[in-house]
């Protein structure tokens, strides 16, 4: 993306900023060369950020920003050349937390462990969609950030934005999840979507089921929604379509069988496909194999079916990267809004390194090989590292600061409330007796 383009989107997310918008658009760029994020607070030491500390917290908190604009944004600033396989445009699903362990006074807080064997921690949820851009790399467009609130789940909420995305996108794509997503909330919604497919992850001791018998003539009762039960972790049937290819190093073999569907969604018709990766003597690599489920046309290779879900993966590495790098959970505030908003800061922060990587110039530490300098395609990192340089020769639409004076402080013999205490949300009565039973 040229400077021109890059300069057009600065302008457009800055007229979406409602209130504080200097303040919110100087953290996006203090956000963009930071490199590390200690806290918010700890921005105002970045040369972008032009204001004082104690304005850090003003604007997240008294900041304002229109959402459902930047959500029409986004898309329509989507980089040229974002990959497709099979014609398909790539999304990926999944949700992170933010914890706050002890933040007593942010409300709505739940248990946001992810494995019944983990400890319990507290804080909120967030789901993630976003665009994958290029196979093989870890860049990925975020289309929509939205709070899992204790009265949702992840893949209630996750499916109200694959939905609204089917609505705003008139083209074809596809939707790719892992295992927490193989649920009837979410899968139930490719039932009834026009341009969008799903490929799922699934546990290997799930049971699927193939199309009933018809109903003889003159029998009595309602007719059959099930066929025989098909079991992922015993043997199965001959497979509809089985094909061998190299992935990189890899030998991969697919296998297919049609016609599959869950108990709870008699009428979601599928493809179920199996993934082996293979050692040179073409025994499987691993115990267990890969299982996934295709709502799509029965016409997409399968070799595609299997870089689809591989794909997944790019967005782990953007979770990764938007919290080594970007400080995605060091806003420790209580204020829900401010919460709420570090996230989308930080989203677009990540999109400004999106659209200048190809026009900025590494700086490559001296220690690097040249076999390394000479690589195609740089890493969100390295745009990073070249990207405070690139913002000040682009400039900023943020007003310069203002001498405000010094401050009248609080008035005599005003003390401030306490402030109100939430107790964490348990969502089963399991979890919360064996909360209070832990010391």
């Amino acid at each position: 993306m040229t400077k021109k383009s890059l300069s057009e989107f600065r302008k457009a997310v800055y007229q979406s900023l409602r209130r504080r918008a200097d303040i919110l658009f100087d953290l996006i760029d203090a956000l963009t060369v930071a490199g590390q994020v200690s806290s918010p607070v700890a921005l105002s030491e970045q040369k972008p950020f032009q204001r004082k500390f104690c304005s850090v917290y003003d604007g997240l908190e008294n900041g304002e920003m229109d959402v459902d604009e930047i959500l029409w944004l986004l898309p329509a600033c989507m980089p040229e050349g974002s990959e497709t396989i099979a014609g398909y445009k790539v999304y990926a699903v999944d949700a992170t937390a933010n914890e706050h362990e002890q933040a007593e006074t942010l409300p709505d807080r739940s248990v946001v462990k992810s494995s019944k064997k983990e400890p319990m921690r507290y804080g909120h949820k967030y789901s993630w969609l976003v665009r994958l851009i290029n196979f093989g790399s870890s860049w990925a467009a975020p289309v929509d950030i939205e709070r899992i609130d204790t009265e949702a789940t992840d893949t209630k909420v996750a499916a109200v934005q694959v939905h609204e995305l089917d609505v705003h996108d008139p083209e074809e794509k596809v939707i790719v999840a892992d295992s927490r997503y193989e649920e009837h909330h979410f899968l139930g919604i490719f039932e009834h979507l026009k341009h969008t497919f799903g490929l799922i992850r699934l546990h290997s001791n799930r049971v699927l089921y193939e199309e009933p018998q018809e109903k003889p003539k003159g029998s009595r009762g309602a007719p059959r929604k099930h066929g025989k039960p098909f079991k992922l972790n015993s043997r199965h049937r001959a497979e509809d379509q089985s094909e061998t290819f190299q992935l990189g190093k890899q030998t991969v073999r697919v296998r297919a069988w049609y016609k599959l569907h869950f108990k709870k969604l008699a009428t979601l018709i599928g493809t179920l496909v199996q993934v082996e990766f293979l050692k040179e003597d073409g025994t499987p690599r691993y115990k267990r194999p890969m299982w996934l489920f295709w709502t799509g046309p029965q016409s997409v290779a399968l070799s595609d079916l299997c870089r689809l879900y591989l794909w997944r993966f790019a967005i782990e590495h953007l979770f990764r990267f938007l919290k080594q790098h970007m400080g995605l959970n060091s806003n420790r505030s209580p204020n829900l809004v401010s919460a709420q908003q570090w996230m989308w800061l930080c989203a677009l922060a990540y999109w400004q390194l999106l659209l200048m990587r190809d026009a900025v110039q590494e700086d490559y530490p001296a220690w690097y090989p040249r076999s390394r300098q000479q690589r195609k395609g740089l890493t969100p990192y390295q745009v990073q590292r070249s990207a405070l340089v690139f913002l000040l020769e682009l400039g900023t639409p943020a007003s310069k600061p203002r001498p405000a004076g010094k401050g009248k402080g609080r008035q005599i013999n005003y003390y401030p409330p306490p402030r109100v205490r939430y107790p964490v949300v348990f969502k089963s009565k399991k979890t919360q007796l064996s909360a209070s039973a832990s010391p």
